[in-house]
């Protein structure tokens, strides 16, 4: 078994994936740049998935930031945060998660969430769950029913 200081770091093994590339194709010195940025955040972002570690933003960021928010975490009061992108929502919807070619359902099962979660901030379940009751809608979705059940509908 190697040893956790023998281990080669993500900077390390992106340079000599680069080196290799560059050994059998002819590449500038930009292309080798940009070639090692993108696989160092590649395997970056790898690691991370292996770890739990999910993306999110700080508040005030504007680009992909990293932080281990848990996801029964990422539905807050006021928001919720995508732990696919990290972007930060009321609600979040299924042509957002369209993007990342996910569905609410296989969203939910990637990230252990009940399949009955929401994906909406706490505040706003709030506010629909006081206006339901407020239009007695659970008082006429029963009466519905029972109409329904004696033929009447």
């Amino acid at each position: 078994m190697e040893d956790r200081n023998m281990a080669k770091t993500l900077l390390e093994m992106a340079a000599e994936i680069v080196t290799a590339q560059a050994s059998n194709t002819q590449m500038s010195s930009e292309e080798v740049s940009d070639t090692l940025k993108r696989l160092f955040g590649t395997l970056k972002d790898i690691r991370d998935k292996e770890e739990g570690i999910y993306p999110t933003l700080e508040p005030g960021s504007t680009g992909k930031g990293q932080t281990s928010l848990a996801p029964k975490d990422s539905i807050q009061r006021n928001k919720i945060v995508c732990l696919e992108c990290g972007k930060e929502f009321k609600q979040l919807s299924k042509s957002h998660l369209r993007s990342h070619e996910l569905t609410p359902k296989e969203y939910k099962k990637k990230y252990g969430l009940k399949t009955s979660q929401a994906l909406v901030a706490k505040s706003l379940t709030a506010k629909r769950r006081k206006l339901a009751k407020d239009k007695k809608l659970g008082n006429k979705l029963a009466e519905y029913r029972k109409k329904k059940a004696a033929g009447k509908v």
